[in-house]
């Protein structure tokens, strides 16, 4: 809104206020001058005409550049001190593609509903839209508090949060984990030239005798593993923090098979992305359940309707942080091997059978 002020001796003030931008003033001789100055002003704020406002209002480049700018600031000045910058590049590089290109003060609530309705149309989980949106508002309201960059605001706090889903409650019974390893070291009958996933089988084997995330897992180093003390260090996980993971006697089996295998990286496993297992993952599902419905054929009894149905990876980490609790370790122990940092969290990842339960009972 525009405010003309007569200041004495031919002096008339035009003052701007608009709220994102910074207040612009100017002072002219004559109300008209003054009054029409102040309607291109906000005829420009109007347009996010960025260019054109820094001609009127003789700003220079305080107003600060891209988006995109401000991304590559970030990554190369504060990225590097934070525990979660494995995470948190992925999504800066997101911001950077869907918005980079927007200057300032051009950024606008509108521009990121957009974004979010788009993330979500595209297949983006809640969670990870969420996390966007957070790594989002950190990026502006370190520009502003930080680097006083001016026509900026953290316009993500005007923008709702797509809500929670229901959290997974899946677990993954001892039957349908058994038909896993079965499809992953098979050969198909009427495949007979399709080798298994190499590695697949150890690789589920011990993300339920750990609990380990599946990133954590295919990063994990030999040089981490002290198989005399039963345990494997990690250095590179999700929330940035290194954590001690103690192990079962049945991984320190798995873990003297893979150690045997010689690789240049010292890695034990072929995979260096996550999402790389995805596709090995689902076929040996279905082979799983192939071999579960030709059994029951076999032996002339009825399958069960949802058998492996709707599983996936990280159902494994969710099925060993639960069979940890029922075998008896407290939430501090159990927090130990998941690299949980809440209670909250790790309660998510918690869905101990009431019937286990019931036995202690007693």
């Amino acid at each position: 809104m525009a405010v003309i002020e007569n200041r004495g001796d031919y002096q008339w003030r035009a003052l701007v206020r608009k709220r994102g931008f910074p207040a612009y003033s100017r002072t002219f001789e004559r109300q008209r001058d003054a009054q029409g100055w102040a309607t291109d002003v906000e005829a420009a704020i109007g347009r996010r005409d960025l260019a054109e406002l820094r001609r009127l209002t003789s700003t220079g480049e305080e107003l600060g550049g891209t988006i995109a700018a401000l991304v590559d600031k970030y990554v190369e000045e504060v990225l590097p001190g934070r525990g979660q910058a494995r995470s948190e590049k992925p999504r800066l590089e997101r911001i950077k593609d869907a918005l980079g290109k927007l200057t300032v003060p051009m950024l606008s609530p509108q521009d990121v509903v957009r974004w979010r309705d788009q993330r979500i149309r595209e297949g983006a989980s809640v969670g990870t839209v969420r996390h966007d949106l957070n790594t989002l508002s950190k990026l502006l309201g370190h520009a502003i508090s930080e680097w006083g960059v001016e026509g900026l605001r953290n316009v993500v706090r005007d923008v709702k949060k797509p809500a929670i889903a229901k959290g997974r409650d899946r677990r993954v019974s001892e039957l349908e984990f058994e038909y896993l390893i079965r499809a992953a070291t098979a050969v198909p009958e009427d495949r007979p030239d399709e080798a298994p996933a190499r590695g697949l089988a150890p690789l589920m084997d011990l993300a339920v005798e750990t609990s380990m995330r599946l990133g954590e897992l295919i990063g994990l180093e030999k040089k981490r593993i002290n198989l005399k003390a039963r345990t494997a260090r990690l250095v590179d996980t999700k929330n940035g923090e290194a954590r001690t993971v103690a192990l079962s006697t049945k991984a320190v089996a798995r873990l003297k098979e893979l150690m045997v295998i010689e690789r240049d990286d010292g890695r034990l496993f072929d995979w260096t992305r996550s999402d790389s297992v995805t596709h090995p993952f689902r076929r040996c599902v279905k082979r799983a359940q192939a071999l579960y419905a030709a059994d029951c054929k076999a032996e002339r009894k009825k399958p069960e309707l949802k058998f492996l149905d709707d599983i996936r990876f990280h159902d494994l980490r969710h099925e060993a942080t639960s069979r940890l609790f029922e075998k008896g370790l407290n939430p501090m122990e159990v927090a130990s091997m998941t690299g949980h940092k809440s209670m909250q969290m790790l309660r998510r990842y918690t869905h101990v059978e009431a019937a286990k339960v019931a036995q202690k009972l007693d």
